[in-house]
């Protein structure tokens, strides 16, 4: 346990980001979820609208530490190939 009022700080601050992260990072899991339900549908266009909306919020998740960097391009290069696949059908 933290001793010195300094490390109790940093324990209360490292809690209070681990929870934004979390919120942060089942925000973009929902995005990514409903893109896939699109998908299923074969709905194209709106499967490539909301895909456009989620890419730069998967970029700044590289920023705010929730995803790493190789996890976004391979989350953005599964969604993308998918909704092209969609139209080659």
């Amino acid at each position: 346990m933290a001793n010195t009022s300094s490390a109790k700080k940093k324990v209360r601050v490292i809690e209070r980001k681990t929870i934004a992260r979390e919120m942060y990072r089942n925000k973009i899991k929902t995005y990514i979820k409903k893109v896939e339900s699109l998908i299923t549908e074969k709905d194209q266009k709106s499967a490539m609208e909301l895909l456009k909306k989620v890419d730069p919020k998967l970029q700044a998740s590289k920023n705010k530490k929730i995803f790493s960097k190789a996890k976004i391009s391979r989350i953005q290069k599964r969604l993308n190939s998918r909704v092209v696949q969609l139209k080659k059908k």
